[in-house]
């Protein structure tokens, strides 16, 4: 899901193998001009630095008013809330023999009676990472939600089309070998069930900085059982910093429309040079049947980042629950509709996209770059900024093979769903 949730964050374009996307558009920003500004940057920074302490020596009686305002509506996890996280991240990496259920008992516990909210949860700080909570309520049964969201058929991007560009299993995963399918064993006698495996995410551009990231994620997949109901806990663990941001944009976030120039840096303000990175991510999911409904079920998610540039965390958790919003909006809008194609139908058209030519692709793609270029023309940061990567169909040049098929199954998505469809073909009839 899952970083998906890196909302103020620049991610990299490395796939698992560590190779670059040859279609990269590179900056035309001489190397030694790039480095005199980032010089000058840093001394900026300096100056800002001493002028923001003298105001804050100033304003201490203030200053420290609200920092222990902020501390207190930091969430203080009780110990067997931590304990329960703490074990969930190191059986990441740690394979032991048997799950121990009995330590995410309290974890479970706490989301169970949790009260509903829409609010952000702050966490505190985990090994230097900023942290942010949310909980949501889903009208969707736990088992619609494994047999979309957790379906080796059915890719990341394709059910979190707002937070997530693209994204894939290690084929050497657990997940992939055994062609998991977790909801065929919600009835299992021999629960707990346990699963590892390794992925990568391609990020949506964030709605601030507009940069998007590729990077890698160590995954665990628990299926148990709490008091006689249903729990899917999904953990993950960045591994290893991501490549460089890129340029992008929100064109339209209700329509899952965005733009990605392949250039590295920033597209907000003054900062288009600058070099950031997502360093590190922790995640646990917690899907619960809910105890009133069964047919329901309770999300909670608790999520930590750190991202930025020159080694620095910039993030903070109102970022984390920005991106948190952007990724259940479109999560539980396709949970609940009765729009979405069944799974097996939804497997089969992601196949059958998959198995297409690439002549045949390069017609649909020319058809989409078109329509980008339709609505960047009326953007006026597109129109500013990005005029050589899509003007005259240049656009349908600058993706991989990977990056058109994402293309055409996020548009399959949108028709489904009755969202702004940029291909008109049937490839993307339901």
């Amino acid at each position: 899901m899952h970083n998906y949730i890196l909302e103020n964050v620049n991610k990299t374009r490395y796939t698992l193998s560590g190779k670059a996307n040859k279609h990269m558009l590179v900056s035309s920003v001489p190397m030694a001009h790039r480095v005199f500004s980032k010089v000058c940057f840093s001394l900026i920074m300096l100056v800002a630095s001493v002028l923001v302490v003298g105001i804050n020596l100033g304003e201490c009686s203030s200053f420290l008013s609200k920092q222990e305002a902020k501390e207190k509506s930091v969430l203080k996890l009780s110990a067997p809330v931590e304990e329960g996280i703490s074990h969930l991240i190191s059986a990441l990496s740690v394979k032991s023999e048997e799950f121990d259920t009995s330590k995410v008992k309290g974890l479970i516990q706490f989301v169970d009676s949790s009260a509903p909210t829409d609010k952000m949860i702050a966490l505190p700080k985990r090994e230097s990472l900023s942290g942010a909570g949310m909980r949501m309520n889903m009208k969707a049964s736990l088992g619609r939600i494994l047999e979309y969201a957790y379906n080796p058929e059915i890719p990341n991007y394709a059910i979190y089309p707002s937070v997530v560009r693209l994204s894939g299993w290690d084929p050497k995963s657990e997940f992939s070998v055994d062609n998991v399918q977790p909801w065929k064993h919600l009835d299992d006698p021999d629960l707990p069930k346990v699963w590892r495996g390794k992925e990568f995410e391609v990020n949506t551009p964030d709605s601030f900085g507009g940069a998007y990231y590729r990077y890698d994620l160590n995954r665990l997949l628990v299926l148990q059982k709490y008091e006689g109901r249903d729990v899917f806990l999904s953990v993950s663990r960045q591994d290893d910093k991501s490549s460089v941001g890129m340029k992008g944009l929100v064109i339209d976030d209700d329509q899952w429309n965005y733009f990605y120039s392949g250039i590295p840096g920033l597209t907000a303000g003054g900062m288009g040079w600058m070099d950031t990175f997502m360093y590190d991510s922790i995640s646990v999911s917690v899907f619960i049947q809910d105890k009133d409904n069964p047919e329901y079920t309770v999300f909670y998610l608790f999520k930590w980042l750190r991202a930025g540039w020159a080694g620095l965390n910039v993030v903070r958790p109102k970022h984390i629950f920005e991106g948190s919003q952007r990724f259940a909006n479109a999560f539980s809008s396709l949970m609940e509709s009765k729009d979405l194609p069944e799974p097996a139908v939804f497997a089969e058209e992601v196949k059958s996209i998959g198995e297409m030519s690439d002549q045949k692709i390069d017609t649909f793609i020319s058809e989409y770059a078109k329509s980008i270029e339709t609505l960047a023309s009326k953007n006026s940061v597109l129109s500013d900024k990005f005029p050589e990567v899509y003007e005259d169909g240049k656009y349908a040049d600058s993706f991989t093979r990977e990056e058109r098929i994402g293309i055409l199954v996020k548009e399959y998505v949108k028709r489904a769903m009755g969202k702004e469809c940029l291909i008109y073909e049937k490839v993307v009839q339901n």
